[in-house]
């Protein structure tokens, strides 16, 4: 049985904020330990500071994996500019890299098929400069999908994407690429496995 951390946990909240709030509360916890017990049981702070130094680091690890900011605005300018074909070459170059085979896919519903061995995936990007992305268009991929015996999907969407297609997209192997995915995607930082 996998341990799943709850999403309102504090370490949880603290390994989407930044590092340092995990430094600072493993630091007050030292500094309430030495104050309320003058130094006598500083070692209880210490020991009571040790997760929060731990999740520190691990949001730290993970942050350093991500396009800052600045980049993930030039990135979205950049693709605001570009046109999709442009896009699924720069998300599929990643895809080649890990042994992926890349073909262009034959029909209206998505841009490329990315194959390695029983792996297929779908690579839509046609629609990626909409400013909403509803349940229709991911429908759609499945359908096409559907007809190849895709593994899984790859969505492209700049703007934002509706609840009911992030529900739709989670219960069909669908992995939406926002902006800053895509920035990671643009910089070579996306991990395929």
């Amino acid at each position: 049985m996998a341990f799943k951390m709850s999403e309102g946990s504090l370490f949880a909240i603290l390994l989407r904020s930044a590092w340092w709030y995990g430094v600072a509360i493993g630091f007050a916890l030292i500094a309430i330990s030495f104050v309320l017990f003058g130094g006598q049981y500083v070692v209880l702070g210490v020991f009571s500071a040790v997760p929060f130094f731990v999740i520190a680091g691990l949001a730290a690890y993970k942050q350093s994996k991500q396009p800052s900011q600045k980049r993930v605005q030039e990135v979205y300018d950049q693709a605001r500019k570009m046109k999709s074909a442009q896009i699924a070459s720069k998300i599929a170059a990643t895809y080649t890299d890990a042994r992926y085979d890349s073909e262009a896919f034959k029909g209206n519903a998505a841009d490329l098929l990315l194959t390695r061995g029983n792996r297929i995936l779908l690579l839509c990007s046609k629609r990626f400069k909409v400013g909403n992305t509803g349940v229709d268009p991911l429908k759609e991929l499945v359908a096409a999908g559907e007809t190849v015996e895709a593994t899984g999907y790859l969505y492209v969407a700049l703007g934002d994407v509706s609840a009911a297609a992030v529900g739709y997209a989670n219960q069909n192997d669908i992995e939406i690429i926002h902006i800053t995915r895509l920035a990671a995607y643009f910089d070579g930082q996306v991990d395929i496995d």
